[in-house]
């Protein structure tokens, strides 16, 4: 692992430098944005929370520290928590259905298929987690930052029935925003 690494900071000596400042930025211009305009709490979370729970774009974008980033704007505010919880959660569920449909269209042929070959390695382990748990998997996988957005895809890939995706993936994605939007919430409600 730590050979992989090396290589990695040699091949991209700026990308870890690059990737903290967007982290960084990204966190700035939310909370900035969240600030200003309370009404797009919802939609920030929304796009967020999908970027986070669709493989591929979970990489690029920070979405756990801007979600608690607002989470802690909003409870440093007068914003209401539900608006953002509700975005999170739909964008979450978009994120995962999508990434389900993926994986039952192309199966396993999407091991191979760009942009989806760059994270074989994730998939993999996505797969044998979700052969060792099957519905657990979905349900802890949220929780789970490597493994949040390749679960679902897994699901697919493995063609676990949609009502039975379904129904362990709502109360995860519930459970899930409301902890990430709640608890910096009610910890920036309490400090202040």
């Amino acid at each position: 692992m730590r050979t992989s690494r090396a290589k990695f900071q040699r091949m991209f000596p700026d990308f870890l430098h690059w990737s903290a400042q967007f982290a960084q930025d990204a966190r700035i211009w939310v909370t900035q944005i969240a600030q200003a305009h309370p009404l797009w709490c919802f939609p920030i979370a929304f796009f967020v929370a999908f970027a986070e729970s669709f493989v591929g774009l979970s990489i690029l974008v920070p979405g756990f520290a801007i979600l608690v980033a607002l989470g802690g704007v909003i409870g440093a505010s007068d914003i209401g928590l539900f608006p953002a919880i509700a975005g999170a959660v739909l964008g979450a569920l978009s994120g995962d259905v999508i990434a389900w449909g993926l994986g039952l269209r192309f199966h396993h042929q999407i091991l191979h298929m760009w942009p989806f070959r760059k994270f074989e390695a994730e998939l993999e382990k996505a797969l044998q987690f979700f052969h060792r748990r099957g519905l657990w998997a979905v349900f802890f996988g949220r929780f789970l930052g490597p493994l949040r957005a390749t679960v679902p895809l897994v699901a697919g890939m493995s063609e676990m029935e949609f009502r039975r995706f379904m129904a362990v993936s709502i109360p995860s994605a519930i459970v899930w925003a409301c902890a990430i939007l709640g608890f910096p919430a009610f910890a920036a409600r309490f400090a202040l």
